[in-house]
């Protein structure tokens, strides 16, 4: 299943300034849409497929409902029971006709409390969505996701990762506050990645707090979340107020990524792969 060769027709994200940075996790709702269509400089959002459908069914694609100055990145990080029913084929032709700037592909569960025969079922068939979609989405870069709980689950991923030639990953954390685990062992596991495989860059979902942020690895360099919407206020404030807390907390918290300490004892890319 994990393929050793190259796949010349995938279409892997390169880290960029529209790609990383702060980064907001959007809703359909009329505040956030208000908020995306008035700010005066260029913002990037993370829109869940579910939406996606929403807005297809307006005759509405990503460009045509945000405009060319909101760079969009779809995601299937969303709840088990959309999951259930977005197959591959829905999942291609949803992602073609929106035609986003970036996708994050074909998630499935995995979950630590899962016996480990679970969790590599799991894994094996994220990463044959993926191989599957990769060179069906060529005008869409793909930002694949991490999945694994156990170093060999992971290096599954990282096998396919560099036959797509994809370094920009994303890392899905808002588990980890949803279920009271905390940041805690977010931090532990995010440093266990970058031990396994240091040249991978993170757009690491569900963490905005400065305070936080400034604790992780380098390799972290984009914050996809909701915070956003309690700092500038957004039902509570003026246009121009909302615009002026945001660019101050787009500048709090860029200041942190990529900025961190590396984790003790990283291993380099070629212990992890041979």
């Amino acid at each position: 299943m994990i393929p050793n060769e190259s796949h010349p027709g995938s279409n892997p994200a390169e880290l960029n300034e529209k790609n990383s940075g702060l980064i907001l996790l959007a809703e359909r709702q009329n505040a956030h849409e208000e908020f995306i269509e008035g700010y005066p400089g260029q913002l990037t959002i993370v829109l869940r497929i579910n939406h996606v459908q929403t807005l297809l069914n307006k005759d509405h694609t990503a460009e045509s409902f945000y405009g060319p100055d909101v760079t969009v990145i779809t995601t299937t990080t969303v709840s088990d029971q959309v999951l259930a029913d977005l197959t591959w084929e829905k999942e291609r032709d949803l992602i073609q006709r929106f035609n986003p700037d970036y996708h994050v592909p074909c998630d499935y569960p995995v979950y630590k409390s899962d016996d480990g025969g679970r969790r590599r079922d799991h894994v094996e068939n994220y990463l044959r969505g993926l191989l599957w979609l990769s060179p069906r989405l060529q005008r869409v870069e793909l930002i694949p996701l991490v999945k694994g709980e156990t170093p060999d689950e992971r290096l599954r991923c990282y096998k396919v990762f560099q036959s797509l030639g994809a370094g920009y990953v994303v890392f899905y954390g808002t588990q980890y506050f949803t279920s009271r685990k905390g940041f805690k062992p977010l931090r532990q596991d995010i440093c266990q990645v970058v031990s396994e495989q240091p040249d991978l860059n993170i757009m690491l979902f569900g963490l905005q707090s400065p305070r936080l942020l400034r604790k992780l690895p380098p390799q972290v360099v984009a914050a996809v979340g909701r915070r956003w919407i309690g700092e500038i206020q957004l039902r509570d404030r003026s246009v121009v107020e909302n615009n002026s807390l945001y660019d101050s907390m787009k500048e709090n918290v860029e200041s942190e990524l990529g900025q961190g300490q590396m984790p003790l004892g990283v291993w380099s890319s070629t212990e992890v792969m041979a």
